[in-house]
């Protein structure tokens, strides 16, 4: 078995060393943030930062298959894709909601808060996907003090039942996930949810578990459709939308993992759902679309003539939804 955590710190040294080249591409003319209206929704995507994922983290695929289609994606490499991390603003009505926080390290998501035209003390709902460094590392400033101070962090049960145990001993990850959910727990602005539970007005968790135990999509009602926040579903884009069945050494549970991103696809490829995800190509914002027996990636383009939901999907030639159900998450002790 591969070392889980050896692995992601060695993707997170990556992404740290590569950030600074690779943001300045992606930034555009909006540095490193960029917002899409969405009904009545305002979704800005932030980009925290970027990096390459070795083939050595991955598991389900061969080196021929991965160089294949590291190479027809355009990857500068073989052996590595690439990956980015983002983290998402949703305004709706009077609320802001931030869903994950980024890494942390160097600079933060909060100036892009700001560079996007909000204030972090707007910020009403932090909500987290699930306890990885690369999604809560962005929850505290430079002093230990809450970067949101008026908002209220919500977090999947399951997660903290696993990085943040009562009893038994810690698994890598506790430390960082005591420390910054910390202070919103002192100051009585944290909430641990079900899996399901109801967020607020038209804001809803989905359990999207297997990645982690607890791991988490928001989804938000709009007057256009459902827009769906879905955190790590996927990592490698060149690889899974093509291959769902491909896992890393960094998901807890590899076959549930695999199965949720699935049945995600099928579900968001037949609702015409719009997707924001975690390690999408910035900005992140897209559709899944079924072809050749697999799926793709689609960046969102906004369309004043576009039917609720977005465009319907074409050739639509993939497997039907009924064979992308995933198995019932296990029930918490």
């Amino acid at each position: 078995m591969k070392p889980l955590f050896f692995f992601t710190a060695v993707f997170v040294l990556a992404l740290v060393a590569l950030a600074p080249g690779v943001r300045k591409a992606l930034a555009d003319a909006e540095g490193g943030w960029h917002t899409a209206q969405y009904g009545d929704l305002a979704v800005t995507a932030l980009s925290d930062s970027t990096g390459m994922m070795p083939f050595t983290i991955f598991y389900d695929i061969t080196a021929e298959d991965f160089e294949a289609l590291a190479a027809a994606g355009g990857s500068p490499s073989a052996n590595e894709v690439p990956s980015w991390i983002n983290a998402f603003l949703v305004k709706k009505g009077d609320e802001l909601f931030l869903v994950d926080t980024g890494m942390g390290v160097g600079p933060s998501i909060v100036p892009l808060v700001s560079a996007a035209g909000y204030s972090p003390d707007q910020v009403t709902h932090v909500l987290i996907t699930h306890f990885h460094s690369d999604h809560i590392g962005g929850l505290l400033d430079g002093d230990g003090s809450p970067s949101f101070p008026n908002a209220t962090l919500y977090a999947p049960v399951r997660d903290e039942e696993y990085f943040i145990p009562k009893s038994g001993p810690d698994v890598n990850g506790t430390e960082l996930a005591r420390k910054v959910t910390g202070p919103y727990r002192s100051a009585g602005r944290y909430r641990a949810f079900d899996p399901g539970a109801q967020i607020a007005p038209g804001v809803k968790s989905s359990s999207l578990w297997g990645h982690t135990p607890g791991h988490t999509g928001f989804a938000f009602e709009s007057s256009a459709g459902p827009l769906l926040c879905w955190g790590d579903v996927v990592h490698a884009y060149l690889i899974q939308f093509s291959r769902p069945e491909v896992t890393l050494s960094y998901d807890v549970d590899r076959p549930g993992a695999a199965a949720t991103r699935r049945k995600v696809f099928n579900e968001a490829a037949d609702g015409r759902w719009l997707v924001a995800g975690a390690h999408l190509p910035f900005p992140a914002i897209g559709q899944v679309t079924r072809r050749n027996g697999g799926f793709v990636w689609s960046p969102y383009q906004a369309s004043e003539t576009e039917p609720a939901g977005g465009a319907p999907a074409s050739g639509a030639d993939g497997p039907p939804a009924a064979e992308g159900s995933a198995p019932t998450a296990p029930a918490a002790d």
